[in-house]
């Protein structure tokens, strides 16, 4: 006990001393240092959250990868308003996640969250934070050593290489010309709140959503942004989940192939995938694409293993998944689906819009697997099938309302938040994290890390943290980049 006191007050000395507390009013130098003490701690224990990064004089806020490639952008109030509330949002999300995986815990997180509300409301008008805000630079890790890169000759190493990425490209496309077989249809029947509750979903309950509600959301939306970012509620996001949810169709082999509900089910802290609930996580994220920001809604799901093909497969091993990702126009009409499994391996990018078209792949970056599927208008259900075992992609397609199917030969899907990986139940009084310090799930390593390290990715194949992928080996490139897709797109010129 005399250690954690001694402990607490050498935390808060530091806090007060590098939080920066000249840029704040008197009366918030409380809540600065209580702040400061909290994310101290969460230190100290060793359960800080890497999906987001935090700067010590900003304890309230965290920032992710578009959050920093907006900040030069802001010019009105309006424009800061809206950025801090999302980078607000985010410590909140972070700092709940934090709190719950605490071991030991002295803090009260409504008083937390109460202080974090009263540093973001003097924030918004507070010249001084702005000018710090825009004088720090924000470091967000990098998913690359270049240590490893300098040991792997990877100048060499990238050229050898690319003839297998090319051949594997090519393995996966034959995917998409072989019969399907011995397929399970699954969909997003309800989600489970922060709260615990479960709510249901049914397309045909929810007959008062149509496009041009939808394209209303938006329009409000980007009114009310001076940068057209389309920042829409919760129960609003909750509803477009629901409306675009995919049929997902998967080869079933064996249990590897059921997508499952992530937990701790032992006494040895290790998390599985329990398929008796199938479940689907969702969250939602940005990309901005020649100037303009767009909502991009994200769907995961997780495999208890990769299914091993043959005596000796270095790609197997436990836990595989896969990440949708679908981006919406400014209509709220989908634009985009890109894809990756949660180690980052495998980028399919589909484009179902007529004003893009793909760019031209650049010789020093490996490119992704480019796909066109023009979407109708007149439905909102997109399918995507998997093969069995690895889990890859076999085909994406629009189904009409003809072809929908029957729903009582379709499997239910339980919606979860993204959020509750990172705070899972246990046995313990406290939650713990799926993730490392690193962003990674310890125990999904692969034996393909051996051989494929020289491209400077750390563990390769391993299952990773959203704001942790690397999505090529020849290059660098990251999944939630702010600005990937003007690297793969380029606006359609017309004749």
């Amino acid at each position: 006990m005399r250690f954690f006191l001694l402990a607490t007050l050498i935390a808060l000395l530091g806090a007060c001393a590098s939080s920066q507390p000249h840029l704040y009013s008197q009366d918030l130098q409380g809540c600065l240092s209580q702040l400061a003490m909290f994310k101290q701690e969460v230190n100290r224990q060793k359960v800080t959250d890497a999906q987001v990064v935090n700067l010590t004089a900003f304890p309230y806020l965290a920032f992710d990868r578009f959050s920093q490639s907006q900040l030069s952008r802001l010019s009105s109030q309006q424009d800061r308003e809206q950025w801090l509330n999302y980078t607000a949002q985010l410590a909140t999300q972070q700092r709940q996640a934090e709190y719950h995986n605490l071991i030991v815990n002295p803090y009260d997180l409504a008083a937390l969250d109460t202080c974090a509300e009263k540093m973001v409301k003097e924030a918004k008008h507070n010249e001084k934070v702005w000018a710090e805000l825009r004088q720090q630079t924000v470091s967000i890790p990098d998913s690359y050593e270049p240590w490893l890169r300098v040991f792997g000759l990877y100048p060499i190493s990238s050229q050898i290489a690319q003839s297998s990425i090319d051949k594997e490209k090519k393995r996966i496309l034959l995917g998409f010309h072989t019969p399907t077989k011995d397929i399970v249809q699954y969909q997003l029947t309800e989600t489970i709140s922060d709260s615990g509750i479960a709510a249901s979903l049914h397309k045909g309950g929810q007959a008062h959503i149509n496009r041009e509600l939808i394209a209303s959301w938006f329009s409000d939306a980007l009114d009310a942004s001076t940068i057209h970012w389309p920042q829409l509620s919760k129960t609003t996001i909750s509803q477009l989940y629901q409306y675009y949810s995919p049929l997902i169709n998967i080869e079933t082999a064996s249990a590897d192939d059921i997508p499952g509900t992530v937990n701790y089910v032992d006494s040895q802290h290790k998390p599985t995938v329990d398929t008796s609930q199938p479940a689907i996580y969702l969250h939602h994220s940005y990309t901005q694409l020649y100037g303009k920001i767009y909502l991009q809604l994200n769907y995961s799901l997780w495999f208890a293993n990769r299914t091993p093909t043959s005596s000796f497969d270095p790609y197997a091993g436990k836990f595989d998944g896969v990440l949708l990702r679908l981006t919406l126009d400014h209509q709220g009409r989908p634009m985009l689906l890109d894809s990756i499994h949660h180690c980052g391996c495998y980028h399919m990018v589909f484009n179902f819009s007529d004003k893009f078209v793909f760019e031209n792949a650049k010789p020093d970056t490996e490119s992704p697997l480019l796909f066109n599927r023009p979407a109708p208008f007149d439905s909102p259900t997109w399918s995507v099938t998997l093969s069995h075992g690895e889990h890859m992609i076999k085909q994406v397609g629009w189904l009409a309302k003809k072809d929908l199917p029957n729903a009582n030969k379709v499997q239910s899907l339980v919606g979860h938040h993204y959020d509750q990986l990172r705070q899972l139940p246990s046995h313990q009084q406290h939650t713990i994290s799926l993730f490392d310090q690193r962003g990674m799930l310890a125990g999904s390593e692969r034996l393909e890390s051996t051989y494929l390290w020289p491209f400077g990715i750390p563990s390769a194949g391993a299952m990773r943290q959203l704001g942790h992928h690397a999505i090529a080996f020849i290059g660098i490139r990251h999944f939630d980049q702010p600005r990937l897709f003007e690297q793969i797109l380029r606006p359609k010129t017309e004749p």
